[in-house]
């Protein structure tokens, strides 16, 4: 288990469902994290599966903070292991043959840090990334704006 991962209650109460299956939990109020939601869906496959950590009681159920939910997309393993950020990404694509065995350069050293900085920067600007949509009032319900403050 990667050193970054973290142990949840898992499958959250509300979601039996989910039994057998990794969760990914993103920023529902933000257009460009629900685009890469489904991509990431449609690359993993059927064993993962998506909620936006706005449901009702999901991050109380699994004991992940909102600030920590809001900086990093969230992965929570079958198993309960959590992960965040780029290596939620490389952990959901573990199983598929190619994909998930191009993903292990991930944990090269060097590469990782990059990586990880990479990621940073575009969660930290997520909201911008839409930009014309943002300028021509496309967002929904103005959540674009909530976010676009300089940092402090």
């Amino acid at each position: 288990m990667p050193a970054s991962s973290r142990l949840c209650p898992y499958p959250p109460p509300s979601c039996p469902e989910l039994h057998g299956r990794d969760l990914l939990l993103f920023d529902g109020e933000c257009r460009f994290c629900r685009a890469q939601s489904d991509r990431l869906l449609r690359w993993a496959g059927p064993q993962l599966t998506s909620r936006p950590l706005q449901q009702d009681g999901l991050l109380a159920e699994l004991e992940i903070p909102f600030d920590e939910a809001m900086a990093a997309m969230q992965l929570i393993t079958d198993r309960g292991s959590r992960h965040a950020g780029l290596e939620a990404v490389v952990v959901a694509l573990r199983h598929r043959p190619v994909i998930g065995w191009l993903c292990k350069l991930y944990y090269l050293p060097g590469l990782r840090q990059l990586a990880d900085l990479g990621y940073r920067i575009i969660a930290r600007y997520r909201y911008a990334i839409w930009g014309r949509a943002v300028a021509r009032g496309e967002c929904d319900g103005g959540t674009c704006h909530l976010h676009l403050r300089p940092p402090a």
